[in-house]
């Protein structure tokens, strides 16, 4: 078998979640995901598409590297976009890391599937000591083999939905190093506290399917309190979210890869900017666009529609362009940097 597949976990393991039923992890509410079945038309649709597909030349930014990292101010708390649903965290003098898809593809190949539109803003292999890596679910585009191959020697914890460390064990990472966390659990470590909660999305690595658990995050970093959605669809839960664990002082929102094949799993936009008010969700960084190719929308429609949204509601963006450091109070960013990337909408 392809170690990149990764390996079931043991029955005995998610036989223990609530959230296990029916030979299946189970959605709060009735969903639908994409099926084989729908994808001779979701395949004819994405050939007859006339969106933008990528921009048109590779991301300039400045490498989120050692260097960087180090002038950082211990007592504050930065932020840093990978791409995707991938954020780096500088907290207490400790590092974090979110969803590391550092990968070129979001594929268990490295010859096909859906490509990075520009190199990770950082080589793993030059990422510093981690505290902890978090997990939200085991889908390709959020569990990459090779990041995590990169990564393991150097991960003090792996904080991980119910299930997924059967694919960290696969991969050589230490059993004591994994902890795993069911819906509404939390894992408390060196100034900070993880809770996993609720999300509405599915898992699975080619073979399998609903066989580990999906979740969002609550990360608490002293008196700094952050909401990771992972990947998700809309749902009511982010009410009971915000109610149990808010208001948070910045919500890490997935706005990106939405479609109506498989509308109950991901957000969309405007989707996203509701969720965000339910949750009290404090300032609202965009995660999950402008990376891979995962749905038929143009690469840039997510941001200007978040963009256009947030004027609207008079919600507080920061939109960083992918390795740039912000401060998760102290931020401005440029929210149209990615247009000059646009041969659409460079000369508007």
């Amino acid at each position: 078998m392809i170690k990149s597949f990764g390996k079931a976990p043991e029955k005995e393991v998610i036989n223990r979640s609530d959230q296990y039923q029916k030979g299946r992890f189970q959605n709060p509410i009735s969903t639908t995901a994409a099926s084989l079945k729908d994808m001779p038309q979701v395949m004819g649709r994405y050939m007859r598409r006339k969106t933008e597909k990528a921009p048109s030349s590779a991301y300039k930014f400045q490498e989120a590297n050692r260097d960087i990292i180090n002038v950082l101010d211990k007592t504050g708390v930065y932020l840093n976009w990978l791409g995707h649903a991938a954020v780096l965290i500088h907290a207490g003098g400790k590092y974090f890391l979110l969803d590391p898809m550092l990968g070129e593809r979001a594929s268990p190949f490295q010859w096909m599937g859906p490509k990075r539109y520009a190199p990770s803003p950082i080589d793993p292999k030059k990422l510093p000591a981690i505290e902890a890596v978090v997990l939200s679910h085991d889908h390709y585009d959020h569990l990459d083999y090779p990041t995590i191959l990169a990564l393991k020697n150097k991960v003090k914890k792996f904080i991980v939905p119910v299930g997924v460390s059967s694919h960290l064990g696969h991969w050589g990472v230490p059993k004591e190093n994994i902890i795993e966390k069911d819906w509404w659990e939390s894992y408390e470590g060196d100034g900070y506290t993880f809770t996993a909660a609720p999300a509405r999305h599915f898992s699975g690595r080619l073979f399998t399917r609903d066989n580990t658990l999906w979740c969002s995050w609550v990360l608490k970093f002293g008196e700094s309190n952050i909401y990771f959605a992972g990947d998700s669809g809309y749902f009511d839960g982010y009410a009971e979210i915000g109610q149990k664990y808010g208001p948070f002082d910045m919500s890490l929102m997935p706005i990106g890869a939405y479609d109506t094949a498989w509308h109950d799993i991901h957000l969309n936009p405007e989707e996203a900017i509701e969720a965000f008010l339910q949750l009290q969700g404090g300032q609202f960084y965009p995660t999950h666009w402008g990376t891979f190719d995962l749905a038929l929308h143009s690469w840039y429609e997510p941001i200007k529609w978040l963009n256009e949204l947030a004027d609207t509601h008079k919600i507080k963006t920061v939109t960083p362009a992918p390795g740039e450091w912000v401060h998760l109070f102290d931020n401005p960013t440029d929210k149209n940097w990615w247009r000059k990337y646009s041969s659409e909408l460079s000369l508007k």
